[in-house]
């Protein structure tokens, strides 16, 4: 996906599906290319244990992004 195409659900709650085929849920994140050429993006879910630390998986460029969905509906993502 386009960065013009992410852009719109930064800062939400978002399930998406990366082109390796698995699904992440939680809040979107950016930050900027930092010159090299693409943006990173990092989704933001609760902790595995109640009390830890949030899980987060960040993403190089939004080319690995196949489909994103708005999931403000879905409790398990909203950061």
């Amino acid at each position: 996906m386009t960065d013009a195409e992410i852009k719109p659900y930064i800062g939400k709650p978002i399930r998406l599906i990366l082109a390796d085929g698995r699904v992440l849920a939680g809040t979107l994140h950016s930050h900027g290319d930092e010159g090299h050429g693409h943006v990173h993006y990092a989704v933001v879910s609760d902790p595995i244990k109640q009390g830890g630390e949030p899980v987060v998986e960040m993403l190089h460029g939004g080319d690995q992004i196949t489909e994103i969905s708005d999931a403000s509906n879905d409790p398990a993502a909203v950061e």
